[in-house]
């Protein structure tokens, strides 16, 4: 099978942009002139306007908020991303040599620089392009959320993130790693059969991507249970710390109508230990309808 070279029109990087200016304005309470006198709002004109084609902001006053159908489309976008960050961003460094995944030791790092440098080692490869690809994703939208992660587009040119989402040179970076990264039909080798030297056997890109879902489901699992032991002793701690002599104030944390609340993360990640299972929020429709002439 011929590897497949990804493209990206200007319908669908409005597209992408939109959603990640929806979400500032949602997330962060940002609003933004109808008529502009900062140069960096203005360029940012085109993407509003798709927004309001769409119906997911309005004006109030001499600015865009956004509607209830934004917030819930931002909601959609949470999800999104916080399964990206679960799921999908342990492929992120596999040793195809071992079957090892770099996120099995998560946790035995004491901080984040000593994690860093070991992803830093070259026997890692980035399959998070051909998980998306085997899945029937869009590798584009999965490489577009590890940029928000990385706050790619937010430290563009000195924190001028209007700049960075318009920026043709990120979006053709995100091309770049899309096409560059290995795709699922590169997977396939042949091996010796154990069982008897003299002939070869030949393992399919298929049953590669198989056995790297299966394992990474197991491990994302296994630290969807870690994380939740780490909280409960967390919690056990704080509670155990507090002063019996003294009153105590009970917070909890605050749910705004755009945030993405699990309830149970084990049970809502369990079915991802199924190769083929894409969560429903991947398949509706999210980023704006945009016509370019």
């Amino acid at each position: 099978m011929t590897k497949h070279t990804y493209t990206l029109t200007e319908a669908q990087r409005l597209g992408f942009a939109s959603i990640f200016l929806l979400d500032k304005m949602v997330r962060k309470g940002r609003r933004f002139a109808v008529a502009p006198t900062d140069p960096d709002e203005m360029v940012l004109q085109e993407v509003l306007q798709t927004l309001f084609n769409e119906h997911l902001i309005e004006i109030q006053g001499a600015d865009y908020v956004p509607t209830e159908a934004g917030k819930a489309r931002v909601r959609t976008f949470r999800q999104r991303y916080e399964e990206y960050l679960t799921v999908y961003d342990i492929y992120c460094a596999v040793d195809l040599a071992t079957g090892e995944f770099a996120f099995e030791r998560y946790y035995d790092f004491p901080d984040d620089n000593s994690w860093r440098l070991y992803l830093q080692q070259e026997r890692w490869e980035d399959l998070r392009v051909a998980v998306a690809i085997y899945k029937k994703l869009d590798p584009v939208e999965i490489v577009f959320m590890s940029f928000v992660m990385e706050g790619r587009f937010d430290d563009y040119a000195d924190g001028r993130w209007e700049l960075g989402i318009l920026s043709g040179e990120l979006w053709d970076e995100i091309l770049s790693i899309v096409n560059s990264n290995l795709h699922p039909c590169e997977l396939g080798y042949t091996t010796t059969d154990p069982n008897n030297p003299s002939r070869t056997l030949e393992v399919t890109p298929d049953d590669v991507m198989q056995d790297l879902l299966t394992r990474g489901g197991q491990i994302m699992l296994e630290l969807v249970r870690r994380g939740q032991e780490i909280e409960a002793e967390q919690r056990a701690l704080e509670a155990a710390s507090a002063s019996p002599a003294t009153t105590t104030t009970t917070t909890t944390e605050t749910v705004y109508d755009y945030d993405f609340v699990i309830t149970d993360p084990y049970v809502y990640y369990t079915p991802y230990l199924s190769p083929y299972y894409v969560s429903p929020v991947w398949t509706v429709p999210l980023y704006p309808t945009v016509v370019v002439f």
